[in-house]
């Protein structure tokens, strides 16, 4: 009877990002690894973008499964080294928000729950959307959320309610609406936003999504749009995005589509999965389809 080959899986450790300390991760692996499957290595990045130079050496070499340890930013750069290539994302989520992760169904913060994933997987094809800035899994935008995601990268202690004060600093007292032409497939729309969010996941993080239908495999970006609202209207709007009835909220817009452009100027606070940047040049997302492989669980069925 032959054996079959192990594969090769490279752990990619970020260790400073979430809110859970990593320090006993490789003992995790190395007690709840199936080593009749895997050999594996870990290493750790130093910087920014070095998880992307680490995966794209590692593919180089012939690994088989390039593993993310890490949120949402860290888990963007390696997938960014794996986009058509033959080598699978695998997903330990340990950052904040966890939202590709939870969209997997992939526990958060549970290194043995996750780990086992990894030794009960199939691989499906994923999409992934392919931008100017690079690539991004989850969701973008720009507004609320972006500089939300900007103050909240600064504050000392993490978890869900150092957000939740980043959403009230902002709203409250920092936070102006980003005025932008947008052209959304063959539909282009001029205002004032309070939000603008692609989604490819179903979810900004938090387990916190708005809409009910988004899948990582239809090749569609599901996109809202907030004009400006009174402050008064708040916990409505919130409501309302918690339960995902976005069509109960009259200064939101909804639209499906594979391409967006931005255009450039004013400078504004973008978002990828997450991480903020700031950029005054024009910005084009379009839809990759199928083009990344992951490993999820196997009860997954649809995504």
């Amino acid at each position: 009877m032959e054996i079959p080959q192990k594969k090769k899986i490279l752990f990619v450790i970020n260790p400073i990002s979430g809110v859970a300390r990593k320090e006993g991760i490789p003992e995790k692996i190395a007690r709840h690894l199936d080593y009749v499957q895997y050999d594996f290595t870990i290493r750790y990045t130093q910087y920014a973008g070095n998880a992307t130079e680490i995966t794209k050496e590692a593919v180089a070499d012939g690994y088989d499964v390039v593993c993310a340890v890490g949120g949402d930013g860290s888990i963007n750069e390696v997938a960014r080294g794996l986009v058509n290539t033959d080598v699978a994302l695998g997903i330990i989520p340990f950052g904040s928000g966890n939202g590709l992760a939870s969209h997997l169904q992939i526990p958060p913060r549970d290194a043995k729950g996750a780990i086992n994933v990894l030794n009960n997987s199939k691989t499906v094809l994923m999409d992934a959307v392919e931008t100017n800035r690079g690539y991004f899994f989850s969701c973008a935008g720009f507004g609320l959320d972006s500089s939300v995601a900007r103050r909240f990268k600064y504050h000392k202690i993490r978890g869900f309610m150092s957000y939740a004060w980043a959403v009230v600093s902002e709203l409250f007292f920092y936070f102006k609406p980003f005025h932008a032409k947008i052209k959304i497939d063959d539909v282009e729309i001029e205002r004032d936003f309070y939000l603008f969010t692609a989604f490819n996941a179903n979810q900004y993080g938090y387990n916190f999504g708005v809409f009910p239908f988004t899948s990582l495999k239809d090749g569609i970006l599901d996109i809202i749009v907030i004009k400006e609202f009174p402050l008064w209207k708040l916990l409505y709007i919130f409501f309302c995005m918690s339960f995902k009835r976005v069509d109960l909220i009259k200064e939101a817009e909804t639209y499906r589509a594979k391409k967006i452009v931005i255009d450039g100027d004013p400078k504004r606070v973008y978002q990828f999965d997450g991480d903020h940047f700031i950029s005054h040049e024009q910005l084009e997302m379009e839809i990759v389809p199928q083009c990344i492989k992951v490993l999820v669980p196997e009860s997954l069925n649809s995504f």
